[in-house]
């Protein structure tokens, strides 16, 4: 089932086209290269699909309730966060599955218990076990590390970080969030081989349709299973 589909897409920028005509679908589980030359449209487009930027012409429909991260090279706005903080802040989704859980509960704990509550909770208890159950913080500490964190980073502020460390923590932060989407734009700046090899097998495992950027053209061949190229 695809998790995009985008019709026709047209963006103009001064009156002037950008890109136009751009027709595409990535399901769940595929990897798709974005390739094109400089000035082409690369981050807009994904910039498009988030809803960061508007388009002059198309569609784009993205699967209901599909879950979509962007990482990209703007450093984050808010730099008195710690990198704890900041990992788990594109997780608003998890955190309201938590809450929306937690109600269901001491619902059925006061006695309510039909079929369209049963059905709420047991429907909400999958989507936190897809992001990796309670534990899903956890485990977005654990992307901090296979991208090159210490433990001793986690509880430091933003402000402490070079550029390449908040382009890595923004990479964590998108991975983080368990996406049905995930848009990444040059996602290996400013990673050491240990942290790229860490970063191909995350990408080739994730359930979850993908849609990068890079100029690392050996990463692309180990990772993606498509190229969409921006031409003309």
């Amino acid at each position: 089932m695809a998790v995009l589909i985008a019709s026709n897409l047209r963006k103009e920028l001064s009156g002037d086209p950008l890109f136009d005509g751009i027709s595409f679908s990535v399901d769940r589980g595929q990897r798709l290269a974005l390739a094109g030359q400089n000035g082409a449209g690369k981050t807009t487009l994904l910039r498009a699909i988030i809803g960061e930027t508007t388009i002059q012409g198309g569609e784009i429909a993205l699967q209901k309730g599909a879950r979509v991260a962007l990482h990209d090279q703007r450093p984050p706005r808010n730099r008195g966060l710690t990198l704890r903080e900041y990992s788990i802040s594109g997780a608003s989704a998890l955190v309201r599955i938590e809450e929306e859980l937690r109600e269901l509960e001491q619902a059925m704990a006061s006695g309510t218990h039909d079929d369209a509550t049963l059905k709420r909770y047991s429907e909400a208890q999958a989507r936190l076990e897809h992001a990796g159950g309670w534990g899903w913080r956890d485990r977005a500490a654990s992307m901090l590390r296979g991208l090159g964190f210490r433990d001793a980073d986690l509880d430091r502020q933003l402000s402490t970080f070079s550029g390449g460390e908040l382009t890595r923590a923004s990479l964590a932060r998108a991975l983080a969030g368990d996406p049905d989407l995930l848009l990444l734009d040059e996602p290996t700046n400013h990673l050491d081989v240990e942290s790229l090899e860490w970063l191909e097998r995350e990408l080739t495992t994730i359930d979850a349709a993908v849609i990068l950027v890079a100029h690392d053209r050996w990463f692309l061949e180990s990772v993606t299973t498509a190229v969409l190229e921006l031409e003309g």
